[in-house]
């Protein structure tokens, strides 16, 4: 009896992850490629196709009702975890100085980081259409790619011609490094209930 080859399962799996189907609809489409290659000893690449091409058809046929979360659901998991991450892990940062001073932000402070979250997210979203469309991958890759410069490259004006040395916003050390703690710990949270979401679990067998 032939098995399925590791590589194409691993492939199909984290193929169908990026798509952000859920574990048990995963189990269930995993346990009917390695049957019919059981069954027939198919190629599964001449049976099914390349991995995320299986996929994005798998993909295709879902719904949020059916395993598959939506494309705004997803989006807005990207943005929430951009905000969580980047803004977590800058007031943890500056809250463990504990300065009795309290920590000031700068107009280049208020400008940069609106600036690199926006580029976070929209490196991130078009590197999941990147991944999971159907036509334009390409550019959609490409487009990712600009994101990233982009808005690496927007830290340099940011940093050279807006204040750096005028406080515009100040807040007591305690406050932003609880505010710190808790993002991060939103973070995680959110990063524990993908990875549960995302857990393989095979049908039951009858």
């Amino acid at each position: 009896m032939m098995t399925l080859d590791a590589k194409y399962r691993d492939d199909l799996y984290k193929a169908l992850r990026f798509h952000e189907i859920s574990g048990d609809r995963i189990g269930e489409v995993l346990a009917e490629v390695e049957a019919h290659v059981a069954e027939t000893g198919d190629d599964p690449v001449d049976a099914f196709g390349k991995p995320r091409e299986y996929a994005r058809q798998v993909a295709a046929q879902l719904d949020p009702a059916t395993g598959k979360r939506s494309t705004g659901g997803v989006i807005l998991t990207f943005v929430l975890a951009a905000v969580l991450a980047l803004f977590g892990q800058r007031f943890w940062g500056d809250g463990l100085s504990m300065d009795p001073a309290g920590v000031h932000y700068t107009m280049s402070d208020v400008v940069s980081q609106p600036l690199m979250l926006v580029a976070i997210i929209a490196f991130a979203v078009l590197l999941f259409y990147a991944r999971t469309a159907f036509s334009h991958r390409k550019i959609y890759g490409i487009g990712a790619v600009v994101a990233a410069v982009v808005g690496l490259a927007a830290q340099f004006p940011a940093r050279w011609y807006l204040d750096d040395e005028t406080p515009v916003i100040t807040a007591p050390s305690w406050l932003i490094l609880t505010l710190g703690a808790v993002f991060l710990v939103a973070m995680f949270g959110m990063l524990i209930h993908s990875i549960r979401r995302g857990r393989v679990r095979y049908p039951e067998k009858k």
